[in-house]
């Protein structure tokens, strides 16, 4: 086997785990958004009492 079929093997191999890692960790994101987006929500409601108060 020549050094250039297995590098090409050794890159397949290397963007197959990437997209399967990204694929992960959209479905991970997918998961949490409305967590996060509660979280915002929650930040933002006590950053405007607390500018309310300020005043």
């Amino acid at each position: 086997m020549s050094q250039g079929n297995r590098e090409e093997r050794t890159m397949l191999t290397r963007l197959r785990q990437l997209r399967r890692h990204t694929e992960i960790i959209g479905q991970i994101l997918r998961d949490l958004w409305p967590l996060i987006a509660g979280a915002f929500s929650v930040l933002g409601v006590a950053l405007h009492q607390f500018v309310a108060l300020l005043r």
